[in-house]
């Protein structure tokens, strides 16, 4: 059959089993932008903003658990959807960016978005902390035919890969000659695992069974977290999280010892890692940043630490000097370390758990002001959107990840999602197109009225039908910089957001509004957006000046400006 580069190519992707394509169109991308619209086994977004559709797209990609593509035209096209790229880079997507090149080189005549093979070298970064991880630049007939190689590669991986593939109007269009009926489906596989990997689970599994330890989960152990449950149990370890972690480990057990990183309970974290019956910290699919750890990991030094997972030489600076790193599937490390602990079983001890946050019979909302306490809002989440109808449910940055890592509580993993990597508003008002792209289950985004304002895709949510709830925390303010300015003791600024309803903003682009500004009305406006599973904007109006738990946060920011 003779077809176009741009079908082949997404008749090639389909074969790696991407499902779903999130972006903006574009003059340079019409014949890729056509294909996706033909193709029978990808349905294609089309959204309001080039970050919105990678943001949706890397969502997509880390809930289903495959890739994802996301498309947008040359030159800002390319630039608006780079915050999205370096966010799916950080968080481990499998991303599939394709746009198009004017020209290999600059033509000298400043053309209207010329966009070169040298502008896009520029986005990869040798370190691994650019854009993408690889980029494949097609101008000529010969260029295409090593890229089902190279996708092959990059998809076998399994700490994420985000490439670019650039093209020419011209290329896409040239013609090849494809034999499809005798094209086989391809699959990811993984290579073997180092030989040292028996000897270390065999340590751990000694360890454990003899010695008391503590779990340390990240979102890279979400896989795993059947076998984290198993072990954690059988030997009476306890387990802590990372914010993105959350879920992977039930957080109602009595063995599970907290979230680390922003908004955590420092104080609580600290009395399990510096317990000292404590033998050994697991560490497990986390790079331990800032915003994941508060960088507690540097004080474990009287106990042995141990890190599993994939590229450990992204990680090792970020450990104690002591720490062991064992390269390896978290998966199959976990099921070497149960298959030397059968038949074992750790005798019950009395291990000191640390106290819970619950909630109590008291709320928090003074009824005669007429606007909620934060506290109020994650208790309506916890029991109406997680408890009864186990909701997807995302916090974007500033004070909504706060309060949301600290007080919500999930025992299932991949329910919560937050980006702890790079902090990018907007995140979630658009990333929510993603996760419930495949319509499985709602989701409710926790989000700032600042990011709200900043880009959202509820108009790409209401094109699609999709069941996306948009909770907005609205204090009228940026109010993370507003009250970090109070706490580290700087003048007054400028922080004031003229008051927004944004139930009228979401009815006006096509969705469900709500806006409540007591208990009963968030109560009833949660369970008719969910139940109705259609797009919505819950405008929830809170009061400004209660302080999240950002103790930890204010620390690093005061040491930072002592410097």
């Amino acid at each position: 059959m003779s077809v176009s580069i741009a079908k082949n190519l997404v008749k090639l992707l389909e074969r790696f089993g991407v499902k779903a394509a999130f972006g903006v169109s574009g003059g340079f991308i019409v014949p890729i932008w056509e294909a996706l619209s033909e193709s029978e086994k990808i349905q294609t977004f089309h959204c309001r903003h080039e970050s919105g559709g990678v943001f949706s797209a890397s969502e997509f990609s880390l809930c289903q658990q495959v890739p994802a593509i996301a498309f947008a035209t040359a030159g800002p096209g390319i630039s608006n959807a780079l915050t999205g790229l370096r966010v799916a880079k950080l968080d481990g997507a499998k991303v599939v960016f394709i746009s198009s090149i004017t020209s290999v080189d600059p033509s000298g005549k400043w053309c209207l978005q010329e966009t070169t093979a040298q502008d896009i070298d520029s986005l990869v970064i040798s370190n691994g902390r650019g854009y993408f991880d690889e980029v494949i630049i097609i101008s000529q007939y010969k260029d295409y035919f090593d890229v089902e190689r190279k996708l092959k590669k990059g998809f076998n991986k399994k700490d994420g890969y985000v490439v670019g593939i650039f093209l020419t109007t011209a290329a896409q269009k040239m013609i090849l000659d494809i034999d499809y009926e005798n094209c086989e489906e391809l699959s990811v596989s993984h290579d073997n695992l180092d030989e040292n990997i028996k000897y270390h689970s065999k340590e751990i599994a000694d360890l454990i069974i003899n010695k008391n330890a503590i779990f340390w989960t990240g979102f890279g152990a979400r896989n795993a977290s059947n076998l984290i449950t198993q072990i954690a149990v059988k030997t009476n370890s306890q387990v802590i999280s990372t914010p993105r972690g959350k879920g992977i480990f039930d957080e109602k057990h009595r063995l599970y010892a907290g979230t680390s990183g922003l908004g955590t309970d420092t104080e609580s974290i600290h009395q399990a890692l510096h317990c000292p019956a404590l033998s050994a910290v697991i560490i497990m699919g986390t790079r331990l940043g800032e915003l994941s750890s508060s960088y507690i990991q540097n004080n474990l030094n009287k106990v042995n630490v141990y890190y599993v997972g994939i590229n450990v030489h992204e990680v090792k600076d970020n450990l104690p000097p002591h720490s062991v790193l064992i390269e390896s599937d978290i998966d199959t490390f976990l099921a070497s370390i149960e298959t030397y602990l059968a038949g074992k079983i750790k005798p019950s001890s009395q291990i000191k758990t640390i106290p819970k946050l619950d909630y109590s019979n008291k709320y928090y909302s003074d009824a005669e002001k007429n606007v909620l306490h934060p506290l109020d809002v994650l208790r309506m989440v916890q029991e109406i959107a997680i408890d009864r109808f186990d909701c997807h449910v995302a916090a974007e940055a500033g004070n909504s990840f706060v309060w949301a890592n600290r007080y919500l509580k999930f025992s299932n993993p991949l329910r919560y999602r937050t980006s702890t990597a790079d902090g990018a508003m907007g995140h979630y008002a658009c990333g929510l197109v993603g996760i419930t792209a495949s319509k499985d289950r709602c989701a409710i985004g926790i989000i700032g009225d600042g990011s709200m304002l900043m880009s959202n895709e509820i108009s790409t949510a209401v094109r699609y039908g999709l069941p996306a709830i948009w909770l907005v925390m609205n204090d009228a303010s940026y109010n993370m910089c507003r009250q970090g300015l109070e706490l580290l003791g700087n003048a007054e600024l400028d922080c004031h957001i003229p008051e927004v309803d944004f139930a009228l903003f979401g009815r006006a682009v096509g969705a469900m509004g709500y806006r409540v500004r007591n208990i009963e009305e968030l109560h009833q406006a949660l369970i008719h957006a969910i139940e109705n599973k259609k797009p919505a904007v819950i405008d929830v109006v809170i009061n400004r000046y209660i302080l999240p738990p950002l103790d930890n946060r204010i620390k690093a920011l005061k040491e930072l400006k002592e410097v």
